[in-house]
């Protein structure tokens, strides 16, 4: 019985300590622009950010509504992963970018390390993983299903699993926020799940145009980082409508202007 009740409470404390991330050195911003620097850990349990600053011994906890900005210095560990990726060598980043998600959780890194986790996995051609490892990160802020750069990696796994009508909720609640990179990436979404509909190609490819990818291409200039994906999949549409001088003037504009972009080299 003793060694049941030493197992029990070997199990409780394990989970409690996975519960608590490594602390990593850091910056919070308070609301009042004041800075405090330390050792800073995200609490699961308690969903907050625990700090014990610079020449201090006692942590004192804050609420994420309750700062106003979190600086981390970046993981020397993650541009390697990520040049791993591009490589086509997924399986060598795998392990070090689930090591960046967990131990970085809610300290800045965890949502960059799971956007390249889950395209590694969404190239491997599995979605299901893609899914389990920002719902993770979901858990924790769910706000990261709508706005930020790892969403639009969810909802591409979200639509080659079918599931079209959680993926519309979630780009409803993107355009509604009024952040302009989420509505831009939104809109490329929006085209995405048309054509992963039913029905008849030319139609479903000029629906994707007129309320999709030419939205972000026409109104969304300022939003460089969406642009190269819109135009190279708006290039594609006027393909599949046999309109190929449209297409050629946007790869053009593609290579022009974002030519170093993963989009203008497919």
């Amino acid at each position: 019985m003793k060694m049941r009740i030493q197992t029990g409470l070997a199990a409780l404390a394990a989970t409690f300590i996975a519960a608590e991330a490594a602390a990593v050195q850091g910056v919070i911003t308070m609301p009042n622009r004041s800075k405090r620097e330390g050792e800073i850990k995200w609490i699961a349990r308690d969903k907050a950010y625990g700090i014990v600053e610079k020449g201090r011994s006692i942590e004192m906890q804050l609420k994420p509504e309750e700062i106003a900005g979190l600086q981390i210095p970046r993981p020397r560990e993650l541009d390697a992963a990520i040049e791993a990726i591009r490589q086509g060598n997924a399986n060598a980043a795998i392990p070090v970018l689930e090591k960046i998600a967990s131990e970085y959780m809610m300290l800045q890194w965890d949502k960059p390390a799971t956007r390249y986790l889950a395209e590694a996995h969404v190239q491997a051609g599995n979605a299901d993983k893609a899914i389990a490892v920002c719902e993770k990160v979901i858990a924790a802020d769910p706000e990261a299903a709508y706005l930020g750069e790892m969403a639009p990696v969810y909802w591409q796994a979200l639509i080659k699993r079918e599931r079209l009508s959680k993926v519309e909720e979630l780009l409803g609640k993107a355009i509604k926020t009024g952040d302009r990179p989420a509505s831009a990436n939104a809109l490329i979404a929006r085209g995405d799940l048309i054509q992963a509909g039913g029905g008849d190609a030319n139609e479903l490819a000029k629906k994707a145009l007129r309320d999709g990818y030419l939205r972000v291409v026409t109104l969304y200039r300022s939003e460089r980082s969406a642009q190269p994906e819109a135009l190279y999949k708006a290039a594609k549409c006027f393909e599949k409508l046999g309109q190929t001088q449209h297409a050629d003037q946007l790869r053009t504009i593609l290579k022009g202007e974002f030519g170093s972009s993963e989009w203008a080299k497919k």
